[in-house]
């Protein structure tokens, strides 16, 4: 079922939930999911909306297998975030007092603008994921080369990861053809890499 299929026949909102939630289950080490289920859940609903970005879905018997998320790098995510400012108020107040979650997306803004990473290209792979259950069945790949064929049809050559260096998506990305090109920090003490894929 194509991802427009499923989008007709499974409520919007319900979709983004999906995706928050796979997320937070399967990147268990990275920030964002400590933000929680529904501001992941708007970020995936502005990710989805904006036409600088796009989530791509694989379902199966309505059940979330995977998903891939990506942007052109033309504006910042945040910003759209703001189209929606009362959800976006709603799901900040519980982080209000935790000065430790501002502190990071402070940095993670910081980094969309940051000089090293200006250096290269614009447009990023976000989020991969696909459930445990569905491992070593091509999803992952299957995602992956879709995300590349939007970045093609909007002639991007090539598209960055930003990858934990302890993570096993090192290995995934180093398969499907990505060069490790530098190391960065966007938050303190936690080393990434930096991969560039070509577009074919």
């Amino acid at each position: 079922m194509s991802n427009k299929t499923i989008h007709k026949v499974i409520d919007k909102n319900q979709i983004y939930l999906d995706v928050a939630k796979l997320h937070i289950d399967t990147i268990k080490t990275g920030f964002l999911p400590t933000l929680g289920i529904k501001f992941l859940a708007l970020m995936y609903k502005c990710i989805d909306e904006a036409k600088f970005s796009i989530l791509i879905t694989n379902y199966k018997d309505y059940k979330l297998r995977g998903f891939v998320s990506g942007t052109l790098g033309t504006s910042n995510l945040f910003k759209a975030m703001l189209s929606h400012p009362l959800d976006l108020i709603f799901v900040l107040i519980p982080l209000i007092f935790q000065i430790n979650k501002i502190k990071k997306i402070v940095n993670i803004l910081r980094y969309t603008s940051d000089s090293k990473r200006s250096k290269f290209p614009k447009s990023e792979l976000l989020t991969i994921c696909v459930h445990p259950n569905y491992h070593r069945q091509g999803i992952g790949i299957d995602l992956y080369k879709k995300l590349s064929k939007f970045f093609k049809s909007e002639s991007v050559s090539e598209f960055v990861i930003i990858v934990g260096q302890s993570l096993n998506a090192n290995s995934f990305y180093k398969k499907q053809g990505a060069k490790i090109v530098t190391e960065i920090q966007i938050h303190s003490n936690i080393n990434s890499n930096l991969f560039i894929q070509q577009v074919n």
